[in-house]
């Protein structure tokens, strides 16, 4: 019977790289030793046993390739570069609004305040949005302790003015809300600015896992 099971796994964890998914290194050191005694993998784990990973070893056996969706809600636009970004973004133009309420538009399409990660994110959401050179454009990063301590509300990540991932930073007025804005000399700034000022604002919706 344990010779069956094993067997069964092996086919399927074959016939699994065979639709594009990769063995593990566990379902691999496993060499098929993967059931429970008088029990194939299914009677043992339920039928998603692969998926689920309960099975090689305590491991997944095998692992999906990255799914990247096409699909965005409705007004959004996926990024035009996706080894930048897989993520959708919205623009809101002329659409001028204080940062909470740039915030709150954004959560209701489950989505947040723009979180620039990388200079090649940045460059390829000015060229998928379309936005212009010199317009100050509402992030998520706020300062909830009033100094010089940031965060990305909802996207999630701290940082300071000083330790940008990229661009430059305009003088620190000790303001709660940040702005972004692609300046005359071809660079990133970053500028904290009054909350209740009304800016443009990108909103960016994190591309969920294919099921």
């Amino acid at each position: 019977m344990m010779k069956f099971c094993c067997l069964i796994v092996i086919i399927l964890c074959t016939i699994h790289v065979s639709t594009g998914e990769r063995l593990t290194r566990n379902c691999l050191a496993s060499n098929g030793r993967c059931g429970r005694k008088g029990l194939t993998c299914d009677n043992a784990f339920g039928k998603e046993w692969i998926k689920k990973g309960r099975c090689c070893n305590g491991g997944p056996c095998s692992q999906l390739p990255p799914c990247v969706p096409t699909s965005c809600p409705e007004g959004y636009i996926i990024s035009n570069n996706l080894t930048a970004s897989t993520n959708c973004y919205f623009f809101g133009g002329d659409n001028e609004q204080t940062w909470t309420n740039a915030l709150n538009i954004c959560r209701m399409k489950g989505a947040y305040l723009w979180a620039p990660n990388t200079e090649a994110e940045a460059i390829a959401v000015k060229s998928t949005t379309g936005f212009g050179n010199n317009v100050d454009i509402w992030t998520g990063l706020y300062s909830p302790t009033s100094d010089e301590n940031f965060e990305f509300v909802d996207a999630g990540g701290v940082l300071t003015l000083d330790t940008l991932p990229f661009g430059e930073r305009d003088p620190i007025d000790n303001d709660h809300c940040v702005e972004f804005e692609f300046a005359p000399n071809n660079n990133w700034n970053w500028d904290d600015d009054p909350c209740d000022r009304a800016q443009q604002y990108m909103c960016e919706f994190p591309m969920k896992t294919c099921p």
